[in-house]
């Protein structure tokens, strides 16, 4: 089965030339709870020092087969590039990524497209704030503050892995965890025929839904009616 590795950052700034990273947040999907890496694990040299950090969190991505993120694309992937290359780290292999920003940007219209209010309009849980002064701690590196930031980060982990399996029914081009017999987002092989879905180029093809996790795909006609069929329905 693939690794599917769902994580968030949390940082000083939103450059990663002017800011450094406080804790990243990660799971495996289906694990009970996310691990949280931060710069208290792994300290540098000084409070601005990420770089042992940085390199821990580069093994455990480098095992994964796709990722998910909320607005990773944006944010997360970008800032940790930046600072693998600042660290002389190889670039990571071009794995698969579902952003699930892009997602509900797509496919939903609500007020807010961020993770606080999506989740609270699904009632999926809600975030862990941190105040304004627990942030300027973690920022100068004190112990206080950036065990607030922590808490906040494992919240955001769940949360993102709950608003997965909430979209992941709609997510159209989901990466194929599986062989083609079965379901491309979770693997199951209790798939349902649900008709006929029509397209510009390939002509007819057959509607598919997923009975565990509510996944829609498309099969080639061929694939489900015999020759003689497939030439009548022309």
């Amino acid at each position: 089965m693939a690794k599917i590795l769902i994580y968030d950052i949390e940082t000083t700034d939103l450059n990663a030339d002017w800011g450094s990273l406080v804790c990243i947040g990660y799971k495996w999907l289906g694990d009970k709870n996310p691990t949280i890496l931060s710069i208290l694990d792994y300290p540098g040299e000084d409070v601005l020092d990420d770089s042992n950090l940085v390199k821990a969190f580069h093994e455990i991505v480098s095992q994964a087969d796709m990722v998910i993120t909320y607005f990773g694309k944006g944010f997360d992937q970008p800032y940790m590039t930046s600072k693998y290359l600042e660290n002389r780290l190889e670039w990571l292999a071009n794995i698969p990524h579902v952003d699930l920003f892009f997602t509900a940007k797509s496919n939903v219209k609500v007020s807010r497209k961020s993770l606080d209010n999506l989740v609270s309009v699904y009632k999926l849980g809600k975030k862990y704030n941190v105040s304004r002064r627990a942030w300027r701690q973690a920022k100068v590196g004190i112990k206080e503050g950036i065990n607030e930031v922590i808490k906040h980060c494992y919240v955001d982990v769940n949360l993102t892995e709950k608003l997965y399996y909430l979209f992941r029914p709609g997510i159209r081009q989901h990466p194929r965890i599986s062989d083609y017999a079965a379901c491309a987002a979770c693997g199951s092989k209790k798939l349902q025929r649900r008709g006929r879905a029509l397209s510009t180029m390939k002509g007819p093809r057959q509607r598919v839904q997923c009975q565990d996790c509510g996944h829609w795909s498309l099969r080639p006609w061929e694939e489900i009616l015999p020759k003689e069929k497939v030439a009548a329905e022309a």
